[in-house]
């Protein structure tokens, strides 16, 4: 398996309480026992390090340390300083981007961010945008803005991650059947106690709508801890046809989107 969306911090960020909840090495120790071979990780939010260029740069350190990690940078689209760190770690070798519109306060077809979304386009890097209800105003980044992003830029693979939850799921599935640039992000979305949960038979339907190859699992460590990520990996096979739907929705399809089969 090969499974996106897992959140690290250095050791006692993220909890003083627990020194190792959200480290790479707690992750690490997850993976093992679940037989996850490799994960996307995401540097910290800025906010976190007061600096985009320290949180990006510390994830890197991170991934050069471990073969079965690849790293997505966060960054904030209308932040004048992304161009510039996605640049440096795309040459350094960072596979995509992270980004949090109600965590920014970036919305998500504000044209101050086309440059960075043709940047983006131009390095092969694909973005993952949150959707789903986060506090901020909806109007902002509510899933049916990326539509103008995807067909403004038709070569910039977008990741809708959280399908929207259940209050926009329509409006994300309708994003994703209209524009083939676009994956269906369906971390947390598989438990019905969790804030992003779709129904079950609405993501089986999903699948039969956009295919298997457009659906991406991920783990939203560490705020998913190993029962929970074990709980959703038995729900992604539940949801599906085949062994061939599973395979693609937890590996084949993220492998081959940021390229490295």
């Amino acid at each position: 398996m090969f499974v996106n969306h897992c959140h690290v911090w250095p050791e006692g960020s993220l909890d003083s309480n627990d020194p190792q909840r959200g480290t790479v090495a707690a992750l690490l120790d997850i993976m093992g026992e679940l037989d996850i071979e490799r994960a996307v990780v995401f540097a910290p939010f800025a906010d976190q390090f007061n600096d985009p260029q320290h949180a990006n740069q510390w994830l890197w350190e991170q991934v050069q340390a471990h073969e079965c990690l690849e790293g997505f940078m966060t960054l904030n689209p209308t932040d004048s300083r992304s161009l510039a760190i996605a640049e440096e770690f795309a040459e350094k070798g960072l596979r995509g981007i992270k980004t949090h519109p109600p965590i920014y306060h970036a919305r998500i077809d504000d044209e101050a961010a086309y440059p960075f979304y043709e940047l983006a386009a131009a390095l092969q890097l694909p973005i993952l945008f949150h959707t789903g209800v986060h506090g901020w105003r909806l109007e902002h980044y509510r899933p049916i803005l990326i539509e103008r992003v995807a067909q403004q830029f038709p070569d910039l693979r977008i990741i809708v991650e959280h399908m929207g939850g259940w209050e926009f799921f329509g409006e994300a599935l309708a994003v994703v059947r209209n524009n083939s640039n676009c994956y269906a992000g369906i971390t947390s979305t598989l438990d019905e106690d969790w804030a992003w949960y779709i129904p079950t038979e609405l993501l089986h339907h999903m699948i039969s709508l956009v295919g298997s190859e457009r659906v991406i699992f991920g783990t939203d460590y560490p705020f998913r801890q190993r029962d929970d990520i074990r709980t959703d990996i038995e729900a992604v096979h539940r949801i599906c046809n085949s062994p061939e739907e599973a395979d693609n929705i937890l590996g084949a399809n993220l492998a081959a989107l940021i390229g490295c089969d």
